[in-house]
């Protein structure tokens, strides 16, 4: 199986960056992602721990992937390399920024039993990729974007078993990911989460049975949609479309039935509200909706 190295980076969603790989369509890879955090001191930081903590891994040419394709990305498997992870807190970011006197920084244990933190409480063990995307449609974005490309949605649900609908720009897609975690809570409201390396087995399909035009996430138990924007407000009207847009395609329903469906069955998640830009999603239940 190929596999594409933790040294085979980039730092931007970008159809400048070269591919590190080309893939065939439904062909299965490893995307291997880096320890970003080892020398990470916050404010204290070297220029070399500022410029590892931007790094992303790819990107991979999709072969017969064209500009107005879906591209179904399927993350078939993801474990941890490491047996450890990071969770910072700091002045400047997230909610509780005002309750934090000054930056800190973590090691916890990750075990197939959980991640331990402070030798004694565990949090549930939540392998996922924060970062996914596509070369954007138009200049280049650091890794902390987001948008219809995809990006640093903070979906929690973006593990094993999930599969990421993106619309694709530029020949080959050009699949980057990264900012994964071990654990995470909905939102990342401190602006950390387990911060850590992992090992992401996927495959990616050019998926001719409908487009899409913003990410779309599925899992066995539902659907979501995503949105951005400045406030929590704004990033949630934008998931919140997207799921209605969705809904009357696949549906054939008009715009008030949507609204009628949204109003009984679609839950609003946060996504990640620790920093601005702000993402939120729209989840339906997967058994309303068959592609």
């Amino acid at each position: 199986m190929k596999r594409i190295t933790k040294d085979q980076l980039c730092t931007s969603f970008s159809v400048l960056n070269p591919p590190v790989m080309r893939v065939r369509p439904e062909e299965n890879f490893i995307m291997e992602t880096n320890d970003r955090f080892y020398l990470y001191e916050g404010d204290a930081s070297s220029p070399e721990a500022m410029e590892i903590l931007k790094t992303m891994t790819g990107p991979v040419y999709v072969e017969g992937a064209n500009p107005g394709d879906t591209l179904k990305i399927e993350i078939l498997d993801i474990v941890a390399p490491l047996d450890y992870g990071w969770i910072l807190a700091a002045q400047e970011y997230g909610f509780l920024g005002d309750r934090v006197p000054a930056f800190r920084k973590t090691r916890v244990q990750i075990t197939p039993d959980g991640v331990i933190f402070n030798g004694d409480s565990i949090l549930p063990l939540r392998l996922m990729i924060g970062a996914i995307g596509l070369a954007p449609g138009d200049g280049t974005l650091p890794g902390t974007s987001k948008g219809d490309f995809g990006g640093s949605m903070g979906n929690t649900r973006i593990g094993k078993g999930a599969s990421v609908y993106l619309p694709v720009f530029h020949e080959g897609g050009l699949l980057t990911i990264g900012n994964c975690h071990a654990a995470a809570g909905d939102g990342e409201t401190t602006a950390s989460a387990v911060e850590c390396a992992v090992d992401a087995t996927m495959r990616a399909t050019i998926d001719k049975r409908f487009t899409v035009n913003r990410p779309v996430v599925e899992t066995d138990d539902e659907v979501m949609t995503t949105g951005e924007g400045e406030t929590m407000e704004a990033a949630t009207k934008m998931a919140v479309d997207a799921m209605a847009d969705l809904l009357v395609r696949h549906l054939d329903i008009d715009d008030t039935d949507a609204a009628m469906l949204i109003a009984g069955a679609v839950d609003v998640r946060a996504g990640n509200i620790g920093l601005v830009p702000c993402t939120m999603q729209a989840s339906v239940p997967r058994s309303l909706l068959s592609w």
